[in-house]
């Protein structure tokens, strides 16, 4: 295992006892947390290192790289030294409010993107432009992840990179994998969701009435009123497919410990085995834990979406 700490190689002079990295499509930043053991009569002394939050810290093994992340707290206690680190330095939690006339998804993700310290990256998406959009009081990811939600896109945010893609092609992707009910640690977990939805009906008026329905055809879910701001009837049924499938999405998840670190989020994976039942077949990895001191991976995953939204 290498570990970087603004570029400098501190491998030789750390004992491990932890490190875990968090990776995730879902919106959220990738995070990190490594111990250390803490020697006072060494070098692997925390002290002389002059750690301060938002220093750049990367881990990288044969397998697995962390890529670029900044160091967000700092632990000592018990022997240990605790390190927790963030994709996105803490700035880009900054909130500001912001209006915005006749702008592209393109224009708002590049200047998330500007805003946050980060590359733009984007694979599949269409580049709607939109009449009028506020920013209300809101961090630049937090508001990326509500406009990518409202048009069926991922965020993943790595190395320095901020990646937007259309969930639906990604989710129909060839497996990278096939998985068998041997390479589970343990015994997997599998859960349905019971809130999913059938209808949304979404009102909003702005300078006249806008007022659409859409189904899932899921039967046994609810029906949902909204209010979400859109300009067109076409733009409100957009948005509300997508509102729909945020929810939807999730009503077929399994999780399960493999070992190897191969895997990261936003990848499709074959479950082969009647062990699966309805779960079977192709998922889309969401989210992956990575154990690099025990070379293992808590996966995350859903079925892909039924029908057509």
């Amino acid at each position: 295992m290498q570990i970087f700490i603004d570029g400098k190689d501190i491998s030789d002079s750390v004992t491990v006892s932890s490190c875990i990295h968090e990776d995730s499509v879902s919106g959220r930043s990738d995070a990190l947390s490594i111990s250390f053991n803490d020697d006072t009569d060494s070098e692997t002394n925390w002290r002389g290192w002059n750690l301060v939050k938002g220093t750049e810290i990367e881990v990288n093994t044969d397998q697995f790289r962390s890529g670029t992340m900044y160091v967000s707290r700092i632990t000592v206690a018990d022997g240990r030294f605790d390190v927790r680190a963030q994709a996105v330095r803490n700035q880009a939690r900054d909130e500001s409010t912001q209006s915005y006339e006749d702008v592209s998804f393109a224009e708002l993700l590049q200047e998330g993107a500007k805003a946050l310290d980060l590359t733009l990256e984007t694979y599949g998406l269409t580049d709607y432009t939109y009449e009028s959009v506020i920013r209300l009081k809101q961090n630049w990811l937090g508001f990326l992840n509500q406009r990518c939600l409202l048009e069926g896109a991922g965020i993943k945010i790595y190395n320095k990179k901020l990646v937007v893609f259309d969930e639906k092609s990604f989710e129909n992707m060839p497996s990278v994998k096939t998985i068998t009910a041997e390479d589970f640690a343990c015994q997997p977990e599998f859960v349905t969701n019971d809130d999913v939805i059938r209808e949304v009906h979404n009102r909003y008026r702005s300078a006249s009435l806008i007022d659409t329905t859409v189904q899932s055809g899921i039967s046994y879910g609810k029906r949902i009123e909204t209010e979400i701001a859109c300009t067109s009837i076409g733009e409100s049924m957009r948005f509300s497919n997508n509102l729909m499938r945020a929810t939807n999405k999730n009503e077929y998840r399994a999780a399960g410990v493999v070992t190897g670190c191969e895997l990261s989020s936003g990848v499709t994976v074959e479950l082969d085995g009647s062990l699966f039942g309805v779960f079977s077949g192709l998922n889309f990895v969401d989210r992956v834990v990575t154990d690099m001191v025990h070379q293992s991976q808590k996966i995350y995953m859903r079925k892909p979406i039924a029908g057509d939204y």
